[in-house]
């Protein structure tokens, strides 16, 4: 069997299905339907058609015995017949689903990325305060060196802190 186009509805009968299922293992099958063995196998729920268990078609293919379940009669709930359409609306839809929620997760991840930097940047600039202060209290922090120094680390722990809206502009990029 070819597999089918997506554009064309799609007609499954029970007693045909019952037969492919147990012909062709259910993720082949699946493909040809263009659809996932999931949904396949729901559909055979629905259809009321038992599928090989699992381990079935290891067993067919190394030539041991393996039973066919046969088609009961159908439940009051089971149906003989399902039509499902791919049609290009539907999967325009799905694609589009799909890229908004790309978008979503790709923004979320910016979010996310952005709080860590932020965070980074603003444990840094506390780091850079404490080392200042504890540098302050020690001799030679009133040499004209070491308190040009400490100047510059305060106001670059002021440029790293997200909360102070300072920046350096030699550090900022062009």
């Amino acid at each position: 069997m070819k597999p089918i186009r997506k554009s064309n509805p799609i007609i499954l009968h029970r007693d045909a299905l019952y037969q492919e299922v147990w012909e062709t293992p259910m993720r082949q099958l699946a493909k040809q339907y263009d659809i996932s063995d999931v949904g396949l196998a729901k559909i055979c729920r629905k259809m009321d058609i038992p599928t090989p268990p699992r381990g079935y078609w290891a067993k067919h293919a190394n030539g041991q015995r393996v039973e066919k379940t046969l088609l009961s009669s159908l439940s009051e709930t089971g149906c003989t017949q399902i039509t499902f359409d791919k049609s290009l609306q539907e999967l325009e839809s799905v694609a589009k689903k799909r890229r908004i929620l790309k978008e979503q997760r790709q923004t979320e991840q910016q979010k996310i990325n952005r709080l860590k930097s932020e965070l980074q940047d603003w444990d840094t600039s506390c780091r850079i305060r404490m080392y200042i202060a504890m540098l302050r209290t020690q001799p030679g922090a009133a040499r004209p060196d070491q308190a040009e120094f400490l100047a510059w680390a305060a106001q670059y722990a002021d440029h790293l802190d997200p909360t102070v809206d300072f920046r350096l502009e030699a550090l900022d990029e062009a």
